[in-house]
This record gives C-alpha cells, sequence and structure tokens, in this order.
C-alpha cells in the first residue's frame, strides 16, 4: 500500500501541465499569471495633483521655498479638474485652481492646499510658499514605461486586477482554471430539501465538494449522483471524463456495490494507484485517461474532506499553474494525550487550537470519519504518523489551521 508521500507524488507526476488563455480581466480573480506583464506606460501618465488646491510657479527656481516677507496675494486665472486639463503655461504670479487627479499645468511647480489659502474674489492669499513638487505625484513614479509590473506565476487578488486595470489591459493571460465534475454515489442518498426516505440520507458529499472546488479556484459542474449500478455509473463517468478533472464520492472501496473502479476502466481510465496508507481516506483511487484526472474518494464525509485537501487539492493547484506548499506549518503542542491506532501509517487528526499564551493543539473527541460535527469543531489538523509516537501532552506538532 503506497504511502502518503508516495501517493501526492504520483499524482502531482500524472497531473498535466496547466494552459493559458486569454481571459477578460473581469473574470482573472483568483487565477495566476502565465505570462509577466510589462508596462505599457508610465503610471501616473503624467503629473498629476494629489490634492485640491492651486497649482502654482514660485518665483525663485533653486529648488528652496523662496524668502516670504508677508502674505503672498495671486490671481486664479484658471482651472484644471480630472480630464480637463488647463491649457496653457502657468506663469509666475499666477494660481491655477487644480483638483485632485487632475493634470499639473505646464510651468507650475508645486500646488498649494485649498486649506492653507484664502479665497477672495479672483485672488488667493497664502502665507508661505511650499517646496518645489509638494502635492504632485510624478509621472512614472509608481511604473516606468517596460517596467516589470507582475512576474508569471502571481495569483491575481483585487490588488492585481486593479494594476492591470490601471496599465489599461481589458484581458490578461493566465492559467485557465480546472473544470472539475463532481459524482457521488449511492443509492441511500437524497437530495437536501426533501422529506427524508426510511433507509436514506441526505447527499452532503456534493455540496461539500463542490465548496471546495469553488474555495480552491476551479469550476464546478455537479453530475448529481449515479446509482450503485454498473450502467448508471459508466453512463455518468463517461460524461464527467469530458472534463479537466472528475471527482467520484463513494464506491471505491470493496464492497459488493462498489463499482467505481470498474466502470472507470469501462470508461478507458488508467488507474495510477488504489488504497494509501492514511486515515482517514484509506480507499482512495487515482487514475487519468487523456489530460483528465480522476479521483474516487471514499464516501464518509470527513475521508472526502481529508482526500481532497492533501491530493485533490495540490493536483488542481498544479493545473492552476500554482505553487504547492506543504500546509502544516504552524507550531504547537499537543494539549493532552494523543492516541492512535497502529494499523495506518500516517494519521489526519482534527484539533482545537489555542493561542493565548502558547500555541496548543487539542486533540477532538469523535475522529471517526463520518463524524461532521467534530469537522465542523475543528479550526486545525495535525499530521503525525503513528510509529514516531508516542504522543504524550506538551509533544511538538505542526498545525495546518483552518481558515475562518
Amino acid at each position: 500500500m503506497l504511502t502518503y508521500e508516495d501517493a501526492l507524488q504520483r499524482i502531482l507526476e500524472a497531473a498535466p501541465a496547466p494552459r493559458s488563455a486569454l481571459v477578460p480581466l473581469a473574470d482573472a480573480l483568483g487565477c495566476v499569471l502565465s505570462k509577466g506583464v510589462t508596462s505599457p506606460l508610465d503610471l501616473p501618465p503624467f503629473d498629476q495633483a494629489a490634492v485640491d488646491g492651486y497649482a502654482v510657479r514660485r518665483p525663485d527656481g533653486d529648488g528652496h521655498p523662496p524668502h516670504n516677507g508677508g502674505p503672498v496675494a495671486l490671481p486664479v486665472v484658471g482651472c484644471a479638474s480630472a480630464g480637463s486639463p488647463y491649457r496653457r503655461s502657468v506663469q509666475a504670479g499666477e494660481a491655477v485652481r487644480i483638483l485632485t487627479g487632475a493634470v499639473v499645468p505646464r510651468g507650475a511647480d508645486c500646488v498649494l492646499m485649498q486649506e492653507q489659502v484664502q479665497r477672495h474674489g479672483g485672488r488667493i492669499i497664502f502665507a508661505n510658499w511650499p517646496e518645489a513638487g509638494r502635492n504632485i505625484r510624478r509621472r512614472g513614479e509608481d511604473l516606468r514605461r517596460g517596467d516589470q509590473a507582475l512576474d508569471a506565476g502571481t495569483r491575481l487578488r483585487p490588488h492585481e486586477i486593479a494594476l492591470l486595470a490601471a496599465l489599461g489591459h481589458a484581458t490578461v493571460r493566465v492559467y485557465r482554471p480546472p473544470a472539475v465534475a463532481i459524482l457521488t454515489t449511492g443509492d441511500e442518498l437524497q437530495p437536501a430539501g426533501r422529506r427524508l426516505k426510511p433507509g436514506r440520507i441526505y447527499d452532503s458529499n456534493g455540496i461539500l465538494l463542490e465548496a471546495l472546488v469553488r474555495q480552491a479556484g476551479a469550476r464546478v459542474i455537479r453530475l448529481g449522483v449515479a446509482r450503485d449500478e454498473m450502467r448508471s455509473l459508466v453512463e455518468k463517468i463517461s460524461w464527467g471524463l469530458r472534463h479537466d478533472v472528475l471527482l467520484v464520492a463513494g464506491g471505491v472501496s470493496v464492497g459488493d456495490k462498489d463499482f467505481v473502479r470498474a466502470a472507470a476502466r469501462r470508461c478507458g481510465v488508467r488507474e495510477v494507484f488504489w488504497q494509501v496508507n492514511i486515515k482517514p481516506g484509506m480507499p482512495l483511487w487515482f487514475g487519468r485517461r487523456g489530460r483528465t484526472c480522476l479521483f474516487g474518494l471514499p464516501g464518509n464525509p470527513v475521508s472526502v474532506f481529508v482526500t481532497f485537501e492533501e491530493f485533490v487539492k495540490p493536483a488542481l493547484y498544479r493545473l492552476m499553474g500554482r505553487a504547492w506548499e506543504d500546509p502544516y506549518a504552524v507550531p504547537a503542542a499537543l494539549a493532552s494525550d494523543l492516541h492512535l491506532s497502529p494499523t495506518r501509517r500516517t494519521h489526519f487528526v482534527r484539533v482545537r487550537c489555542d493561542a493565548r499564551r502558547q500555541r496548543v493543539a487539542e486533540p477532538l473527541t469523535g475522529q471517526a470519519s463520518h463524524r461532521l460535527r467534530s469537522l465542523v469543531e475543528a479550526d486545525g489538523w495535525i499530521r503525525v504518523t503513528a510509529e514516531a509516537g508516542p504522543w504524550p501532552a506538551g509533544t511538538p506538532v505542526l498545525v495546518k489551521e483552518e481558515s475562518r
């Protein structure tokens, strides 16, 4: 049986390289740049006023404030607003009303804040000349034309989207988010919103996987529920294999109605591995047909969550051009003794963390793979190997924190 590390390595090696596409900037949030972006213009593209006030030309030109012998009075000879420049040059002894973002007129070398002047009809009065450059955003002070604005591999947040828009990009070349088809299996499954029939359970795995896929930044295609029969599974799996990734929850163990592996083989999927030495999630199955990766996930909801986070998510990151880093990185100490079954090599344990003094991680009771409540109560996970124990209180561990 494969170790956790070997299974993850095989998945990352089998996952195809990402594909790039040119997409509208408004649709690029969360995507990864497949190509670096250089600035096509200076940013700002011109000297602009940083405040509302008056553009003036100081009487000296040596870069130092002129001597102030008393209040200064200047006539206001025009106005500049954002998008409507003042077309003439500012001469010594003149002032031009200017609003934030407007082009600084030729000849002006500083901008007086309106709070620092008094306006009397067509004239302004102020006490002191400011230094040269005061309240002016200089052309290209943010980026110069030809500068590297964003590197390839950058994940686009609202911040980067805004920068690209400011540089005039209506589209951007990114790694295309993969389309992930989700299929749940089981005769006992019933959609939420209807009265529960005897012997049935509501399908929580489908909506769980949909939320996890969306959270990872990929696109979702719901295939519904397949019955525990070969014909239904082959039909649904065949449809799902048209997409980049197919996730099938349930039907991958050794039960009398676990037909997913056989159905996948009928659909031409090449098996890469089956079963991983982990708890929960041991029956994990992985295969590939063409560029499509198929994950057969165990049916219990906690196992679905763990196998998605530990194996599917890294594959999706590769398909999206995102770097994958081990998320178990926050140092903590066990708050109580941890007792593990020695029958599985790698355990994923739900914990509650307390950081009031030293960060500690309290293993939750109810670690069984059907216990959704403890999945909700956990705010972190630890990954431990049984043979590395024992695990008494105070043992250092690394925690993967859940985002809240």
